[in-house]
């Protein structure tokens, strides 16, 4: 029986946002064309959220209008065709192993790391769990603390399953997450004092970060902040 290798590339050997072969490996995970396209954020960004901002500036003009609970977010590129790829194979298409090529997206400048005691991620609630098989910002998380060996423990729960928040404005999303989030008690031990790095995927107004630094504040932790794979351009939020 004649079987044909020509379409047959292995998920080593493929990149994890346009699935064309790669055919000299990357350290990503991502073919040349797609690596140049993921519009990194770099340069000068928001103390705040993270977003590029222009020379000279300390914080963007979105984040001077609200109130964010954690200290600082940081964010590798923006959610564009190429980042929104891997996060949905990750996140719908029950492709685990991204995760780790994330992680090592997200620990280029090792340096970051180094300020924080502990790394927790968001929780997902037990229905969404239970379909998906996973929670992508703990496998995210998980990766990450391995590869700059700092404690990835579970801090949060999520107690109610709040709607979709896909097509909601950020004070909707708020409205929407109130009570959602409490302390994972068996763990409720270690926050205190301790610097918290919050991980999740995708940063789009800052709501569910917010709610988690929030919940996590009540604690009395020296620091949380945040850090995604991905961030949505405020210029393009309603």
């Amino acid at each position: 029986m004649f079987i044909s290798f020509e379409n047959m590339v292995t998920k080593e050997h493929s990149c994890i946002s346009c699935s064309k072969e790669i055919l000299d490996g990357s350290e990503f995970q991502l073919c040349e064309n797609c690596l140049k396209n993921l519009d990194s954020i770099d340069g000068e960004t928001c103390s705040k959220c993270g977003d590029r901002l222009k020379d000279g500036i300390l914080r963007c003009e979105y984040c001077e209008g609200f109130g964010y609970e954690f200290d600082s977010n940081r964010s590798v590129c923006y959610y564009t065709d190429v980042s929104s790829k891997i996060v949905k194979g990750l996140k719908y298409g029950g492709r685990k192993y991204y995760a780790k090529h994330i992680a090592r997206l997200m620990t280029k400048d090792k340096k970051f790391f180094e300020k924080f005691d502990l790394i927790t991620y968001v929780p997902v609630g037990k229905k969404r769990l239970r379909s998906r098989g996973f929670n992508q910002a703990e496998e995210i998380a998980n990766e990450i603390s391995k590869l700059v060996n700092i404690p990835a423990v579970s801090l949060l729960s999520k107690t109610i399953e709040n709607k979709n928040q896909a097509k909601l404005s950020q004070k909707e999303r708020l409205e929407n997450l109130k009570g959602t989030f409490d302390i994972d008690t068996s763990n409720k031990d270690k926050i205190k004092g301790k610097k918290i790095l919050i991980v999740d995927d995708v940063f789009t107004t800052g709501a569910t970060l917010s709610e988690c630094a929030k919940v996590l504040k009540s604690q009395k932790p020296k620091t949380v902040c945040s850090i995604t794979f991905a961030k949505t351009r405020f210029n393009s939020i309603n």
